[in-house]
Formats: C-alpha cells, structure tokens, sequence
C-alpha cells in the first residue's frame, strides 16, 4: 500500500499567503468528500471537514491520498480529486476540479502498433503504443540488413556510452524501462513554487563573492540552480549556504551576472 502526498501553497490575488483558510477535498466533479490522510504512514482515514482543515500562516496546505492497496480509503490511480478553498482576502471560494494526484502517466502496451485510437489514451504516456511497438525486438535489430554508416544496433542491457549508435545503449535503456513502468513509478505532482532573480552586484569575502537571494520559501532545502546571464549556461556555484528557512547565500569564485532559479 502508499499514500500519495499533496500539498500546496494558496495565495491571494497580490500573491500573498492566505492564511488559517478552509480546504476542503472531493471527488472530481462532486461535493462527495474524498477519504484522506494526515500522515503518509500513521493514522486512521478522515475527511478533510472532520479534520477542519486549513492553511498555516504561509498559506501551505498537506494531506495523503491512498491507493487502491490501502486497507481502508483507497482509490484506483484513474480516480481524479477537487479541491476547494476559500479565500477570504478576495470574497470568494476558490476551487481546482479533475485533479490528477496521482501519477497521470500511463505505461504503453508495446503489442500494439495501432495510431491515434482514443482509447489508447497515448496523451497522458511518455511515448506513445505506436512508438513503443515491438520497441524491445526492434530496437536491438539493424535496418536494413546491412549497418548504414557504420551505426550498430542499441543493447539496451548495455549500460556503456558507445557513440556510433543511433541513441545510446544506456539511453535506449533508461527510455523503455521509463514507458514500460510508467504507472509505477511516483511522481510528485504538487503544486512547487519557485522564484527567479538577477544577481548584477557582489559582496566580497576571502577572495570570494556573494550574494543572498531572499525566495520566502519556508523552506531550509530548496533545490537552486543558477546559469551565466551572458550566455545561459549553467554552471556551478562555489557554495550554496542556507542561511534561513526564507534566504540563501550565493558563493561565486568570479564577478559575474548570474542567473538563479529556486525551487520549493
């Protein structure tokens, strides 16, 4: 059994927190309140008014959903959720209806060679049936009967990086298991912030230069990537410093603009 974790941050319409709020979960399309968790291991099944569930004061709301194994409160992976809020900033309540919580991935059936049927449902698939097809026969075979170019077939069971292939071995691994196990493997979903800045001017300290960069995350472990604004290209910093769960420390060996994208 698993519990699938969502979570969110509910803003106002100038982009601030809208705090102690109600949330209220459904079933997609309903007022038919959805089976929920407070915890993503412990504790019994509720509903989100039992609980009267509500924002903190950064406007962050969790809960768990189960899947089909759970012992009690389970849904299939196709069951899709609304959330409903109320923001008393604005006067209004708020909702997201057909909401995917879980993985809206499909795994493709590799059998079949057949394009654009519906029922296949190849949008929500990394490739498609039809892409997929006979990939694990197809993919280790040379055509035509002779290599052209000198290009060999991939050996998907071939983690090397050989570079006279079409696409690598590892590569042509890594992309069947993918469409293969799609449904399996869990994705986080949930609605993640991140905040971008321009960094022109540095302190200096040791021979080195900083900056703090103030993302308001509540978060002391965001995920930070920062690139050249000359040309795009990322690079890696000196070191990134958590100085605050709201700010971060930027250490360059250089004086340059730089780019810097924080995820939370």
């Amino acid at each position: 059994m698993a519990r699938i974790d969502f979570w969110s941050y509910f803003l106002d319409d100038n982009g601030n927190p809208l705090k102690n709020v109600e949330v209220r979960v459904y079933l997609a399309g309903t007022f038919t309140e959805a089976d929920i968790y407070l915890n993503s291991a412990f504790g019994s099944v509720t509903k989100s008014s039992t609980e009267n569930l509500k924002t903190d004061k950064f406007g962050f709301v969790q809960f768990w959903i189960g899947d089909e194994w759970e012992i009690e409160g389970g849904y299939n992976v196709s069951q899709q959720f609304r959330v409903v809020w109320q923001n008393t900033v604005d006067s209004r309540q708020e909702e997201i209806d057909n909401l995917y919580i879980f993985t809206p991935v499909r795994p493709i059936e590799i059998t079949d060679s057949i394009k654009g049927v519906p029922s296949n449902k190849d949008i929500d698939k990394v490739i498609s049936n039809a892409q997929g097809y006979k990939w694990n026969t197809h993919v280790d075979s040379i055509v035509p009967s002779a290599s052209p170019h000198g290009l060999k077939p991939v050996d998907f069971f071939d983690l090397d990086s050989v570079q006279n292939r079409v696409i690598s071995d590892k590569l042509g691994y890594q992309m069947y298991q993918m469409a293969r196990t799609a449904s399996t493997i869990p994705i986080d979903v949930s609605a993640a912030r991140f905040y971008t800045e321009t960094i022109n001017s540095w302190s200096t300290s040791g021979g080195l230069f900083y900056q703090n960069v103030n993302h308001n995350f509540n978060n002391r472990y965001p995920v930070v990537r920062v690139s050249k604004t000359s040309n795009n290209n990322q690079i890696q910093a000196e070191n990134i410093q958590s100085i605050s769960p709201d700010t971060i420390r930027v250490w360059l060996e250089e004086n340059i603009s730089l780019n810097v994208v924080i995820f939370g």
